[in-house]
């Protein structure tokens, strides 16, 4: 069978067929294109696929297909049963694996090529004949929604030639074209070639009725659990997706110079290069900034002592919303310890400080307001010490953006905030979702991932606990949304525990409906780390459009420039509403406090399948487009009836997953997060 021609049977179900009557009916050829007096080579092929010729008992109305190289053979079988066994068929396509390669089998997947029925001695195929009925999925496989299904699946192809399960979708066709992209370039030609030569089954039966065929195969069926990555490859899998989605084969075949791969005469050699090179550090997000010096504990309360300063003018009271003036600081007035010239973000009003030369503050609880702070000249450098572990610093306010607020005299060690935003229509539950986080940080919830964290500022602490966490945790009641064109503070925190020095996370809440045109809300995004996007369930529905809010962040981040800086956690909020829907029921029993990249992977494939299902598709844009995301099914409160008792559940996932993913965590698991 030497020849650039390829050979077709067709299968039907029966008790008759080239081989003569039989005694039971089955899938018998019908028709192919081998000489009838060839009964030896037809036999042989029949016997070869034999396993491959049905999908099993129920019927199913998509057709599906059997690739596989047996040497220097390879065979395509699209296989069809739309209702009962004896409504079963197969149409096989074989020839020499030179000429039906795992692409052509792909690009042949709509089967326009072939007439319905076939005359008893089938003609053959010429490939010539059939250029016009193959069609490219070169761009459906680099879509930046295919990253992670992408990246987890090749992840098991670098570990070696193997059978590999993966569940059936409606992309299945798209990532086996990049799987035989990627495999082609680093490995096509190689003496172990044909062991990496991919070879598939779509839409097949959950048990496997035969041993698979050898080397690289990839099995698509319905019941299939997505898989974990791969832990020995997972970070050399997100580089190869990344470079393939951006630069294509090309972008492969640079790598593949550049890396000194061509030098290697094996496929295994290869990958084994790309694995070592790769590292943890090819997911890592870029790190925050680090802390010149060890931090001063700002909750640390030290004794009143003799030569204690003392508390001079008192500031004038503020009225509510105005912002407070600055008094003239007095000369003996202590300062910022950060070192003079050194700029810091407020996490607070977002300004630029320069930390070292900006005076210090206590508060007096008798009168209820901040104090400026003198030292007495004899004190030495221990009271000193002890004086400024409680003591804050004042934010000039630049642009007056806000009322007074103040930081604690330690934060400038701690760089630059995380600075996070919730993002989501007003009926979304976004403000909800801020004041659930709150309660669980103050709970110390955060200490089963192994971190701490204390407010930054103390007063305004506790007005968020006042207006938002109370009234809906002890009183039972609904919280009005985010005023529209506002961008509100939510509060802030110093976190411990996460990487090698502390480091501050300011929440802010931006008002849903059109942001185009409000100032805060563009200053904010100029300096936004993560964003939080609450999808309401109840908006979702065909023909919808997503969230405006979603929409018009999205079209200013990429306005400016920094939609890749940006990371993203898509909360699938109000889920207790859909607690009977799979995979939502799932979802909501797991609430390990544990930061697992590959449960994280699981938990976005399936609320992202959820989110297509409902029609919502729209909700997925910032996974789609931000360069690190992740979804999360949430429910703020855990009920419709706050008044009998909110039960928030799985809040704090999405807000551990954005520290894993703008680098405030730095284990290895959170390198690996959000891809």
């Amino acid at each position: 069978m030497a020849t650039s021609l390829l050979h077709q049977t067709l299968y039907r179900w029966g008790r008759t067929g080239r081989f003569g009557e039989t005694a039971e009916a089955d899938l018998w050829p019908v028709a192919s294109s081998l000489d009838p007096s060839s009964d030896g080579e037809l036999r042989r092929w029949h016997d070869r696929v034999k396993p491959w010729l049905r999908v099993g008992d129920g019927g199913r109305p998509e057709s599906s297909f059997f690739y596989a190289a047996f040497g220097d053979e390879a065979v395509l079988i699209r296989r069809i049963q739309p209702g009962a066994v004896r409504s079963a068929s197969a149409h096989l396509l074989f020839g020499a694996a030179g000429v039906l390669t795992p692409r052509l089998a792909l690009e042949l997947r709509d089967w326009t090529w072939a007439p319905a029925e076939l005359p008893g001695r089938a003609p053959m195929v010429n490939p010539n004949s059939l250029i016009p009925h193959r069609s490219s999925l070169g761009a459906r496989a680099r879509a930046e929604e295919l990253r992670l299904p992408l990246a987890t699946l090749l992840s098991h192809v670098l570990v070696g030639p193997a059978p590999i399960e993966a569940p059936a979708t409606g992309d299945t066709m798209a990532l086996l074209w990049a799987i035989d992209d990627i495999c082609t370039v680093f490995g096509s030609g190689l003496k172990d070639w044909p062991d990496w030569t991919v070879g598939f089954e779509t839409r097949a039966e959950a048990v496997w009725h035969s041993a698979p065929p050898s080397g690289l195969f990839l099995r698509f069926h319905r019941d299939a659990v997505h898989p974990a990555p791969a832990p020995g490859t997972r970070f050399a899998a997100l580089a190869l997706v990344r470079m393939y989605l951006k630069g294509g084969t090309n972008a492969l075949r640079d790598l593949r110079g550049t890396m000194g791969l061509t030098d290697l005469d094996t496929v295994a050699a290869r990958v084994a290069r790309l694995i070592e090179t790769a590292g943890p550090t090819v997911a890592a997000a870029p790190a925050g900034p680090t802390a010149p010096a060890a931090a001063v504990d700002p909750a640390a309360a030290p004794a009143r002592s003799p030569g204690a300063p003392s508390r001079q003018r008192p500031e004038p009271s503020a009225k509510p919303g105005a912002s407070m003036p600055a008094p003239t600081p007095s000369a003996n007035a202590p300062r910022s310890a950060s070192g003079t010239g050194e700029q810091v973000s407020c996490p607070i009003c977002l300004g630029t400080l320069d930390w070292g030369g900006l005076p210090v503050y206590a508060f007096d609880q008798s009168l209820g307001q901040y104090v400026e702070l003198a030292l007495p000249k004899d004190a030495n450098e221990h009271q000193r010490a002890r004086i400024m572990r409680t003591a804050s610093v004042r934010c000039p306010n630049p642009g007056e953006t806000t009322t007074a607020h103040y930081l604690p005299a330690g934060y400038g060690q701690y760089g630059s905030p995380a600075v996070y935003g919730f993002i989501g229509g007003t009926t979304s539950g976004k403000t909800h979702l801020a004041a659930a986080m709150v309660a669980a940080i103050e709970r110390g919830a955060l200490g089963a991932y192994g971190m701490t964290a204390q407010p930054v500022d103390l007063d305004r602490h506790q007005g968020f606990l006042r207006d938002m966490v109370h009234p809906l945790f002890t009183d039972g009641t609904w919280l009005a949304p985010t005023r529209e064109g506002e961008v509100a503070f939510a509060d802030a925190f110093v976190v411990t525990g996460g990487g090698d020095t502390p480091r501050a996370v300011a929440l802010f809440d931006v008002a849903g409906g059109e942001l185009s045109n409000v100032g805060d809300a563009k200053r904010f995004l100029d300096i936004a780390d993560g964003l939080i996007f609450v999808a309401d369930p109840k908006r979702f529905g065909a023909g919808s459009l997503g969230d405006p809010a979603f929409n018009t962040v999205l079209s200013l981040l990429r306005s400016s420039g920094r939609l890749s800086k940006v990371s993203a956690a898509i909360v699938l909020n109000k889920a207790d509403l859909f607690k009977f829907d799979d995979p939502v029921a799932y979802w909501l029993s797991r609430d390990s406090a544990v930061l697992d990249p590959a449960e994280a992977l699981n938990e976005s494939a399936d609320v992202f399948a959820y989110l297509h299902q409902r029609d919502a598709e729209a909700w997925t844009r910032p996974y789609q487009e931000c360069e690190r995301a992740t979804l999360h099914v949430v429910s703020a409160t855990g009920t419709d009836a706050v008044e009998r008792g909110v039960r928030p559940l799985r809040v704090l996932r999405p807000l551990v997953a954005l520290m894993a993913m703008t680098g405030l965590l730095t284990s290895a698991e959170a390198q690996d997060m959000g891809i």
